[in-house]
């Protein structure tokens, strides 16, 4: 939210504008298989062992590298279309919604799997419907993009 305090005075309203939309066409390209380019990122894994050997403190050490990307995986691009429209055309409370779905979303799937009661069945059911999840996830974060940015 800082870095867009800077940012946002010195690029015009239309190019960062443009630069929302272009992201979104770009990640929901990719989530409908038109490319496989992936964006900066990361390709560490937070290691399990992380909460296993630290009680408490392991947990929020897992949470903190993973929250932070410190060492995460994103199999998806989507994350970059909330980062680009909070950080040119969003407010504090858009960055907080943003920080606070991408919180919920990493959780949803850990829980989902865990709670599923058959995590082989769980990962079955991802790969069969994941990619029509990602397509649909991915145009509900642009219509929350097109909702921000002409707010």
């Amino acid at each position: 939210m800082a870095l867009g305090s800077l940012v946002r005075p010195a690029v015009p309203p239309v190019v960062r504008i443009s630069l929302v939309v272009v992201t979104a066409l770009f990640v929901l390209a990719g989530e409908c298989g038109l490319h496989r380019v992936a964006l900066p990122h990361r390709r560490a894994q937070v290691p399990s062992t992380v909460i296993g050997t630290g009680g408490q403190a392991g947990a929020l050490q897992f949470g903190f590298e993973m929250g932070t990307g410190v060492r995460t995986h994103m199999p998806s691009n989507l994350p970059y279309l909330p980062l680009v429209t909070v950080l040119l055309v969003g407010n504090w409370v858009a960055a907080l919604l943003a920080g606070l779905g991408f919180g919920l979303g990493r959780a949803a799937m850990a829980l989902g799997r865990h709670h599923s009661g058959d995590a082989a069945w769980w990962d079955r059911q991802w790969r069969h419907h994941q990619r029509s999840l990602r397509i649909t996830l991915t145009l509900a974060a642009t219509l929350l993009a097109t909702l921000i940015t002409l707010s």
